[in-house]
């Protein structure tokens, strides 16, 4: 039994090295089939607890037909042979000497699921005859009978690594579980001597690939980069016609593009093909040729192989047929893109000013932060974007935001894809806009439509799409402030929408077809521009959005009256708009005119900028002024006990939120900690929550 194990592994052996070789033939329908096996009894022959039976080793050699049918799942025939030997179980500690030796001769079916082109699931059933015999002495034939499942792993055009498991009965012996490991081989049609080759049913008349542009190397694994025409030439039905498409360098599997269950005589169909590229394809600094190829399979062995040369370009390459191709080059998690726009956030933090919308602001600080780094604009020397418009399908260059923040210069469109990077990674959404022989970009304000009408801008320097507000941003003007592009931008947006020539493009949108890509981490880092340099850059430009805004709205109040109450109730009206914009001393100025005319509002509001000032003193005697006349507000009395908590009166913010609690009894619950600060003494900045309610 040793030697015959010893020969079926050289017969494996043997399968290995005749596959080597290789043909230039299509396989056969028959195979040969040799794997070591194992069998574990479980019950006895009668189903009672096993006691006699050890494990048994041995091997198989079986030869295997498929037959040719219409049927979705392929059939096979098998005979094969086997043999094993097994010990026997010890009774109590006492070994039981001798062997049982087993010569089987198996016949049966079995059914294959294709998974992908190189995995295969079978199902089979199988029986025969088995002959034992005892070391000791004695033997008998009995009858075998087998089911299981197996994994099929194509390792080579005609050779099959295997793995089965099976329940296996043998008549008054034991019902166990049996596994196999082995190979199959593929024979030849030359191997069968005297028998007319088998006809090739499906023809790869032609095929049809497009040059490949790396950056949407994930845009192809849902979008085809070409097509193979295929015919049925033969005679009879094509079926589990499988397709799939492989370029070695770049792809990590074929990628199965189509599963046909039925191809008739004399069709004709075309397959779109699909590549799911894998990073390595980010790795071409210069346009090469590579080999495609396209494997079509059919049947249980019928397939045909074709190869062609493929144009693969540069990382950087693209075409402006659809604009919205950019956004693929947008990074907002390169490293180098995290860390600067991190450091211009920031640096600028403490800056901000509390009543311009948040994103117009990150906007700002970006903007004046790469201005800062010394980022300029440069025409492409290669072919720029305005030439789109002659020929969309001629191949630009565009650079990652890595490569733009390296040479510290850049086109439009590499501009455009530095700021929406930036941006992004601040969690801003970005657009792309596009007009005749331009592209630059917008940022969504983060605001609705009537929210810019409250703030008075004007709705010509804006982009409404879809209730969301956006500006736009002219990239290319690296020696102008943020107001003055924004202001550029938007004139080039309503001349172009005028002429119903812009284009709009929400880079979230165009993710969905478009996924970003992203250098790969180098170790390397950003150089930071100087903060002071950052900051006092972004400093006058806030300056100049400030007064630009409050300038705006304060036009909207419309004309001051003389006097009366309509000028009391004008003057704390923009003593509420100075106060928001942080302007305290022109507040103080109009707040205290209109205190004096007798304004209970402007009371209140003249605490709101003391404690602003943090001076709580101050804030709390207005406060204590304008309550005697205002009684029923949970706002007032709210701020009193804060102005009382920064002082340290802690009864006086208990007596306070007292108040509260008879009319807000919510925001007496959320602030009720002011009265334990307030008896242990705190600062004001320390209850200032930034919730200032004006009046």
């Amino acid at each position: 039994m040793k030697r015959s194990f010893l020969l079926l592994l050289a017969l494996l052996a043997a399968i290995w090295a005749a596959s080597a070789q290789g043909t230039d033939r299509a396989p056969s329908a028959w195979s040969i089939v040799a794997a070591p096996s194992v069998s574990i009894p479980l019950l006895a022959g009668d189903f009672s607890a096993n006691t006699l039976y050890a494990p048994a080793f041995g091997g198989d050699l079986a030869a295997e037909y498929a037959l040719h049918t219409d049927l979705p799942l392929p059939l096979s025939l098998r005979l094969g042979a086997g043999f094993s030997s097994a010990g026997f179980l010890p009774v109590g500690e006492i070994p039981v000497p001798g062997r049982l030796n087993e010569a089987l001769l198996m016949a049966g079916i079995s059914a294959a699921k294709v998974l992908n082109p190189k995995l295969s699931l079978r199902g089979f059933l199988e029986g025969g005859l088995a002959y034992g015999s005892i070391s000791s002495g004695g033997s008998a034939p009995y009858g075998a009978i087998q089911a299981g499942v197996g994994l099929d792993l194509k390792a080579a055009k005609d050779l099959t690594a295997r793995l089965e498991t099976a329940a296996l009965y043998k008549a008054g012996l034991y019902l166990g579980v049996g596994a196999t490991l082995g190979l199959g081989y593929a024979l030849p049609e030359r191997a069968q001597a005297g028998l007319p080759a088998k006809p090739r049913l499906l023809e790869l008349l032609s095929l049809d690939i497009k040059n490949i542009f790396p950056i949407f190397r994930s845009y192809y694994d849902q979008n085809p980069v070409g097509t193979a025409k295929i015919s049925n030439t033969g005679k009879e039905t094509a079926t589990n016609v499988r397709v799939s498409f492989n370029i070695k360098q770049y792809m990590d599997a074929p990628k199965e593009c189509a599963n046909i269950a039925k191809l008739e005589p004399g069709n004709t169909i075309e397959v779109p093909l699909y590549g799911l590229f894998n990073d390595r394809i980010l790795d071409v600094t210069e346009a090469t040729k590579v080999s495609a190829e396209v494997f079509v399979e059919y049947g249980v062995d019928g397939s045909q192989t074709r190869s062609a040369t493929v144009l693969v370009y540069d990382r950087n390459a693209l075409t402006w047929s659809d604009d919205r191709k950019a956004a693929a080059f947008v990074s907002s998690r390169d490293p180098w893109v995290l860390d600067l726009t991190g450091n211009f956030i920031a640096t600028v933090k403490s800056e901000r000013n509390p009543e311009l919308a948040k994103n117009l602001q990150t906007a700002l600080a970006v903007h004046e932060g790469l201005r800062t780094y010394g980022i300029g604009y440069m025409l492409s020397t290669t072919r720029p974007f305005e030439q789109a418009v002659l020929n969309p399908e001629a191949v630009d260059t565009l650079k990652f935001p890595r490569q733009t923040l390296t040479f510290r210069a850049g086109d439009c469109a590499d501009l455009s894809v530095l700021y929406a990077s930036c941006l992004e990674a601040a969690g801003v959404e970005t657009a792309f806009v596009t007009i005749p022989g331009h592209i630059f970009m917008a940022i969504d304000l983060g605001i609705t439509q009537d929210e810019a009408k409250a703030r008075a801008m004007d709705q010509n320097d804006l982009i409404v799409r879809d209730g969301r507000v956006w500006i736009p941003i002219e990239t290319t003007m690296r020696d102008s402030g943020f107001l003055e592009v924004w202001k550029t931008g938007a004139d080039e947006w309503r001349i172009a929408s005028e002429k119903k020539v812009a284009a709009f493009y929400p880079m979230h949108d165009s993710w969905k077809t478009y996924a970003p890509m992203g250098l790969p981490a180098d170790g390397t880092s950003v150089s930071q521009p100087a903060a002071d340099k950052v900051k006092t850059a972004f400093d006058i430009e806030l300056a100049k959005a400030v007064n630009a805004e409050l300038s705006a709205r304060i036009a909207s109040l419309g004309a001051m009256p003389a006097s009366g109450p309509a000028a009391t109730t004008a003057l704390n009206n923009r003593g509420v708009l100075f106060g928001r914009f942080g302007r305290y001393d022109d507040a103080l100025r109009d707040f205290k005119a209109a205190a004096k005319a007798g304004s209970v509002p402007a009371l209140v509001n003249l605490g709101n900028v003391s404690m602003m000032r943090s001076d709580p003193s101050s804030a709390y005697d207005y406060y204590q002024q304008a309550v005697k006349q205002l009684t029923g507000s949970a706002s007032l009395y709210l701020s009193m006990a804060k102005a009382a908590a920064a002082l340290g009166k802690g009864d006086a913010a208990a007596s306070a939120l007292a108040n509260v609690r008879k009319i807000d009894p919510q925001a007496a619950d959320k602030y009720a900690s002011l009265a334990q600060l307030g008896a242990s003494g705190t600062r004001a900045a320390e209850v200032d929550d930034g919730g200032i309610v004006w009046f």
